[in-house]
């Protein structure tokens, strides 16, 4: 209590004991509808839950390039050839459509490639190709002039929303979701880091898989 945490054993232990006791109370019908309660800090920070592509031990790690957005027109247009062409050029694609007008959204390093392809079937309009990777770092500026100075901060990897709202109610600067099986790549785990409003963090990898990208 006095250095503003709860210990995880020891929220579970008053779980256990809050059930007994509403057992015997005869609340026993109403338990299964109760969410235990999360014991909250007063640390005094903001914390910010990051919700990441959780990647698998195999997955290449790219930076954030090009939010990449057009609309196709043309004749005998094939949606499904054009995804399949497209699934080893980015991320977060998307292709929707007919023969005659497709809709392309991709994370790309390049959208002069993929201009390019695209125009060899047709004419492309509503083109758009957002840089965001400045636009992280617009929001990175942003989050650090609204966060409260600490002297350390902690950044968490947890699996699922339950854990992050504990670590969070706990007085955690960042959450990065991950566990095993879903490593968080160190891109993540930075972002994480840059959002803690202090130059000293400390970071709890929660998983020997996350240890090495921690």
């Amino acid at each position: 209590r006095e250095a503003g945490v709860v210990d995880s054993g020891g929220q579970g232990l008053f779980t256990i004991l809050d059930g007994a006791l509403r057992y015997l109370r005869g609340e026993s019908e109403l338990m299964q509808f109760r969410k235990p309660q999360i014991i909250a800090s007063n640390v005094a920070t903001t914390p910010v839950t990051i919700v990441s592509h959780a990647k698998t031990e195999h997955e290449d790690e790219i930076p954030f390039g090009y939010c990449t957005e057009f609309l196709l027109k043309g004749r005998d247009l094939d949606p499904e050839k054009i995804k399949k062409h497209l699934l080893k050029k980015g991320q977060s694609l998307i292709v929707v459509g007919d023969d005659t007008t497709v809709r392309v959204h991709i994370h790309t390093l390049d959208p002069g490639e993929i201009f390019s392809y695209a125009t060899s079937m047709g004419t492309i309009h509503s083109v758009s190709a957002r840089n965001m990777d400045e636009q992280h770092q617009d929001y990175l500026e942003k989050q650090k002039n609204r966060s409260v100075p600490v002297e350390t901060s902690i950044v968490s990897i947890a699996a699922g929303e339950g854990l992050a709202e504990v670590f969070a109610s706990l007085g955690v600067a960042a959450v990065v979701a991950g566990g095993q099986t879903m490593n968080p790549s160190t891109k993540d785990i930075l972002m994480g880091v840059e959002r803690a409003p202090s130059d000293n963090v400390i970071i709890l990898p929660n998983n020997k898989n996350i240890v090495l990208a921690a």
